[in-house]
C-alpha cells in the first residue's frame, strides 16, 4: 500500500473516532448508499510501465546475442458503460445543510482496454474497475437527512485504487505482469439537486499521477522526431468519469 493511502486512512480513522460513541439510530442517520451509472463518459489510463525486449541492435555478430531495452507498456480503456455503488459516512454535521463525510464509490466498467498509442506495448481486454476512497465536504441538498435545500455541492479528494483489461482477450503474461493494479490520488465535484421526491447528483471525477518519459518504442527502437533526432515520449495515469448518481436510502 502507497504512504498517501495510508495516511489518508489514518486521517479517516481519527475524523471517524467519535463517531463509534453513537448509537446505532445515530449510526444510521449518517448513512447514505447511492447507485451511480455513466455512458460514453468513463476513461482510465494505467501509469507507464516497462518490458525488457530485444532492439533492433546486435551485440556480438558472431552469436547473434540482439540488444535488450525497456519498452514502454500503458493500457487505456474506455467503457461503453460503467456502474457502482456509492456508500458514504457523514463523519461531522456540522448543521443540516453541511457535512464532511467519507466516501468510496467503486465502479465496474464495461469496455474495451488496449495499448494508450503506438509506441506502447498494451493489454487487449474488456473491463475496468475503480475504488476512490475520498473525504468529501457536502453543502445544501443531501448534506444530511434533515437539509431542506433544493441545491447542494459536494467537493473531495483522496486516493484511488485501478485495474484496466480485467478480461484479457489474448495471453500475454509478460505484458500482463506490467498492467497490474496502481494507486493515484483523485478529486471529486458534484452537483446536486431534486428530481421528482429523491436527491440527484451530477458527479465530475478526476485523477493522474506523475508524468514519466520513455525513450524506445513498443519494438525496442529509439524514438525519433522528424529530423531523425534521438527524442522521448512523456505520459501519466490518468481517470476521467462523468456520472449521475442516486440516492437509494433517502
Amino acid at each position: 500500500m502507497k504512504k498517501p493511502l495510508i495516511l489518508t486512512v489514518l486521517g479517516l480513522v481519527l475524523l471517524a473516532a467519535p463517531a463509534f460513541t453513537q448509537t446505532n439510530e445515530e449510526l444510521e442517520d449518517r448513512f447514505f448508499m447511492s447507485f451511480h451509472s455513466s455512458t460514453y463518459l468513463d476513461f482510465v489510463r494505467s501509469p507507464l510501465r516497462f518490458q525488457n525486449v530485444p532492439s533492433g541492435n546486435v551485440i556480438d555478430p558472431t552469436t547473434g546475442q540482439k540488444e535488450y531495452v525497456d519498452a514502454p507498456v500503458q493500457t487505456a480503456n474506455i467503457n461503453i458503460f460503467s456502474f457502482g455503488l456509492e456508500p458514504r459516512f457523514n463523519l461531522r454535521e456540522f448543521d443540516d445543510n453541511s457535512a464532511l463525510a467519507v466516501s468510496a464509490p467503486f465502479t465496474i466498467g464495461l469496455g474495451q482496454s488496449y495499448p494508450s498509442n503506438l509506441d506502447v506495448l498494451g493489454v487487449e481486454g474488456i473491463g475496468a474497475f475503480q475504488l476512490p476512497l475520498l473525504m468529501k465536504l457536502y453543502i445544501g441538498s443531501g448534506s444530511t437527512y434533515k437539509s431542506e435545500k433544493d441545491f447542494g455541492l459536494s467537493v473531495g479528494g483522496g486516493m484511488e485504487l485501478n485495474k484496466v483489461g480485467l478480461l484479457r482477450m489474448e495471453e500475454t503474461s509478460s505484458i500482463s505482469a506490467a498492467n497490474r493494479a496502481w494507486i493515484m490520488p483523485v478529486a471529486s465535484i458534484s452537483v446536486h439537486f431534486w428530481r421528482g421526491y429523491n436527491p440527484v447528483e451530477i458527479n465530475l471525477k478526476y485523477g493522474a499521477g506523475s508524468t514519466k518519459e520513455y525513450y524506445y518504442d513498443r519494438f525496442g527502437n529509439a524514438l525519433e522526431d522528424a529530423n531523425g533526432n534521438i527524442t522521448s515520449g512523456r505520459t501519466k495515469s490518468q481517470s476521467f468519469r462523468m456520472c449521475v448518481s442516486y440516492l437509494l436510502n433517502y
